[in-house]
């Protein structure tokens, strides 16, 4: 499944050198204060104008919009169904163009193990009385936001790991 992805490997080395900073930033970002801030969605989406120009041809480089379109419409449609958080649907729809339409099976079983690795790895750090004294004022690990998953800590993986598969498969 991972070895013939649509992602060419040009473009899967752009993405993952230029989206790499961010998504560490959405993972910070969302495990402190539970937020994905606009500006590394902007700056996601950017990536995608400017490096897209260069390593896609044009037809598809203007298809891909249609992905962005698609994704913010659905996921804020989640957002207001069943609760999504809106940083995660900006997120996903900030990605969407630098996903070939192909590559949807694959990103969502990349997306499946980190929910997994996030859910139990999330379950293990709130027992943990260290990792809430290393990190005061983290409001993830406040007792009234329990029921809150940063899925931004899966979703930031995924698109990296998606990009790094990309280019082994060169």
């Amino acid at each position: 499944m991972f070895t013939d992805l649509a992602i060419t490997q040009t473009q899967a080395i752009v993405f993952g050198l230029l989206t790499l900073p961010i998504c560490l930033w959405v993972v910070y970002t969302d495990v402190a204060r539970m937020k994905i801030r606009n500006e590394a969605v902007l700056t996601l989406l950017a990536v995608f104008v400017v490096a897209g120009a260069f390593v896609m041809p044009l037809g598809e480089y203007a298809w891909r919009y249609v992905h962005f379109v698609v994704a913010l419409t659905v996921c804020f449609g989640l957002t207001m169904t069943i609760g999504m958080g809106a940083g995660d649907s900006k997120f996903i729809a900030a990605v969407a163009p630098l996903v070939a339409l192909g590559d949807l099976r694959a990103i969502a079983v990349i997306y499946a193990f980190w929910s997994i690795v996030l859910l139990v790895g999330m379950m293990t750090a709130r027992r943990s009385s260290a990792l809430r004294t290393a990190a005061p004022g983290w409001i993830w690990f406040e007792d009234d936001r329990k029921g809150y998953v940063p899925f931004g800590l899966a979703l930031a993986p995924t698109v990296s790991t998606y990009f790094y598969l990309g280019a082994m498969a060169g």
